[in-house]
């Protein structure tokens, strides 16, 4: 295989950064994944597409002179927040000439959101489950705010707000110290709102962060641009809501 022909199986080019091409080269995986194919009519021919998909990272990966690439065993390649309140399922949906298909479980864990891998609505339902499996107790009213408030407490575990702007972002500047993104939304009197509903976990908590410098431009009566500002060193510390959902659920019962 030519280095050519590797970055043609993927999809990628030469102008592909390393974290683009691992996205290409891990999504190829999902797609030719024995698991991806809940009707059972996989294809035959997939068990030599990923060796193909396997054999062109390889050779994209060395040319680089990084002979240390990951070897192909199927995880969700995603961060574990290990205090995180409990494990969520991660789902994919391929599509088939254009109509969806069943939902795909891939894994199970810790995982928090990777906007390169999960999409969001898929995402949020997996900790919508997740919150519910943690209310099981017979004893507990579940009461619409009850799941609300545990549902958006398990979204902050699994969010890493930074690591995020970073992906969903339009980057906008850089220098030595920082990065500056940009992030389309509303604003009216003092509030501020999103066509985008990831961005309320994402750039909200950030607004709060000391360590990230914001600014907001109207560009007519309602809409705006957001601005952040992330240092270069800033790295998001994950978050435990344990000890508020238990006393949540507690108080329930």
């Amino acid at each position: 295989m030519t280095l050519k022909e590797a970055y043609k199986i993927l999809g990628a080019t030469k102008s592909d950064d390393p974290r683009t091409i691992k996205t290409k080269y891990k999504k190829l995986l999902i797609l030719y994944h024995p698991d991806s194919d809940p009707l059972g009519e996989r294809d035959p021919e997939d068990d030599e597409r990923i060796r193909q998909v396997i054999e062109a990272y390889r050779k994209i990966r060395e040319s680089d002179g990084d002979s240390g690439y990951d070897p192909y065993e199927f995880t969700w390649d995603a961060f574990e927040n290990k205090r995180a309140f409990s494990e969520r399922n991660i789902y994919v949906q391929f599509k088939m000439y254009d109509e969806e298909l069943p939902l795909s479980k891939m894994a199970r864990g810790r995982f928090v959101w990777d906007p390169d891998m999960e999409e969001f609505r898929l995402f949020s339902k997996s900790v919508l489950e997740a919150c519910k499996e943690a209310m099981t107790d017979p004893d507990a009213a579940m009461s619409p705010d009850l799941v609300k408030d545990i549902f958006h407490l398990m979204m902050q575990e699994y969010i890493l707000p930074g690591d995020c702007a970073r992906k969903l972002g339009k980057k906008i500047s850089e220098d030595d110290n920082a990065e500056t993104y940009a992030f389309a939304g509303f604003v009216k009197g003092e509030t501020l709102s999103f066509d985008e509903d990831e961005l309320y976990y994402v750039v909200l908590p950030l607004l709060e962060n000391p360590e990230i410098k914001s600014r907001r431009t109207a560009s007519d009566r309602m809409k705006a641009t957001i601005e952040l500002t992330i240092p270069k060193g800033y790295a998001d510390s994950p978050v435990s809501n344990k000890e508020k959902i238990l006393a949540k659920l507690s108080a329930a019962r």
